[in-house]
């Protein structure tokens, strides 16, 4: 399983970093491996990088948009899609400062639809050292 954790990156960081997500990434890994001891100062750096996720009007809104899909379910605060005929087996729970999607595919599903809600979204999977913006899958999808 693949462990996705999702910023939303600020406006101005997101033009400061699209055309070097390695820089950015670099500086969340840093805020992700950083000691409890240097808790303020982690703090202070991601709260000028990172956007705050209004967590309820976020979870509303892909419930409504999936409930009615077949693979998909909620089952409290976790956002479920399993579909046997794609072999993908997803989870994705929503906290107010990032997204956390655990997947057994290198491309979830809830990529496709958190793509409907913001573009800056800075997708990071810090054991695979692998980065994105979502942004990026708007080509491609």
């Amino acid at each position: 399983m693949r462990t996705f954790y999702i910023f939303n990156i600020h406006d101005n960081f997101y033009t400061l970093y699209k055309d070097t997500p390695s820089s950015l990434f670099n500086i969340l890994k840093q805020i992700h491996n950083l000691m409890p001891n240097d808790l303020v100062y982690a703090t202070n750096i991601f709260y000028q990088v990172n956007n705050r996720i209004d967590k309820e009007s976020l979870d509303r809104k892909i419930f409504l948009e999936l409930h009615q899909e077949m693979p998909y379910k909620k089952d409290k605060d976790k956002h479920i899609y399993n579909n046997l005929y794609l072999d993908e087996e997803t989870y994705m729970e929503i906290k107010s400062n990032y997204i956390k999607i655990k997947s057994n595919k290198d491309f979830s599903y809830f990529f496709r639809v958190l793509l409907n809600y913001d573009l800056n979204y800075f997708v990071c999977d810090f054991t695979n050292q692998d980065y994105f913006f979502l942004s990026s899958l708007k080509m491609l999808v």
